[in-house]
């Protein structure tokens, strides 16, 4: 999706409410051969740099011991990681498969969740910072991809799990049943499991972006209505946006949760021969 967007505010009290649009806004002047930058590609960049730091000091720590709190926090996520994935797939050989890319997808989600919390603090304290720093999520750009990504998996999947024409078979013409009457009923159903992978894309995304976005709102409604608290000129008003920061950090952690959990199922379903 190309991003021809403009940023939408109004300005009352002098103070200017930014309301982004639902993909990114592109940053005036900033082009690299010939294509312009948004500010979610901009934000993923500065988000991929901390990320590959933070991986590369975790990678030193489990192989030299270099950092041993650091090691043991890593290798307790990842194991943590690991039997949540055997749990649910129930089959340690395929959540091992899965686990780079949908346990990768967990944590860049929660990761970049926490980072637009940081970056709104950024936004707060520095004029115009919403031109360069948007939350990577709250463009359903990315979302997208992502959901697109794990839908694309799942089917590759069910193709090598049950081949290629059972696979199909069972959306285009799902003659299975004990009786006539089941067989006659499952081909419908059949086709609605079809429509059913286009909902699970747009499922995804949606929740993921929506959620984010609306944060997005949220932090930005309430930090004007601090700013119209009586302080002194102190700024005490603002603190009524700490609660619904800390809200929102336990909404990162929720959406990243979401997303996981619902594309092991997706995954759990592909491998599984007998569908039901």
């Amino acid at each position: 999706m190309s991003s021809e967007v403009q940023t939408n505010s109004e300005e009352t009290h002098g103070m200017e409410i930014h309301i982004p649009t639902i993909q990114g806004e592109v940053i005036p002047h900033m082009v690299i051969a010939g294509v312009p930058i948004s500010n979610t590609v901009f934000s993923m960049w500065l988000f991929m740099v901390i990320l590959f730091i933070a991986v590369g000091f975790l990678f030193t720590a489990i192989k030299t011991r270099a950092f041993p709190r650091l090691r043991s926090i890593g290798i307790d996520l990842i194991k943590r990681i690991d039997d949540f994935f055997v749990d649910s797939m129930e089959s340690k050989k395929h959540a091992r498969v899965f686990l780079p890319l949908i346990g990768g997808f967990f944590v860049y989600i929660f990761l970049s969740n926490v980072f637009w919390l940081g970056l709104d603090w950024i936004n707060f304290i520095f004029e115009g910072g919403h031109e360069y720093l948007r939350p990577i999520n709250s463009d359903l750009n990315t979302t997208v991809v992502m959901a697109v990504t794990v839908i694309l998996v799942s089917q590759v999947t069910a193709i090598r799990h049950k081949g290629f024409f059972t696979h199909f078979r069972h959306y285009l013409f799902n003659w299975s049943g004990h009786t006539t009457v089941e067989k006659i009923i499952n081909v419908p159903i059949g086709w609605l499991h079809f429509v059913g992978e286009f909902t699970r894309a747009l499922s995804l995304s949606v929740r993921l972006f929506a959620n984010i976005f609306a944060g997005v709102i949220l932090i930005g409604v309430m930090t004007y209505v601090g700013t119209l608290i009586p302080s002194g000129g102190i700024g005490l008003g603002s603190i009524i946006v700490i609660p619904f920061w800390f809200f929102e950090l336990f909404v990162a952690f929720l959406q990243a949760y979401i997303f996981m959990t619902l594309s092991i199922l997706y995954l759990k379903e592909a491998v599984t021969i007998e569908s039901h």
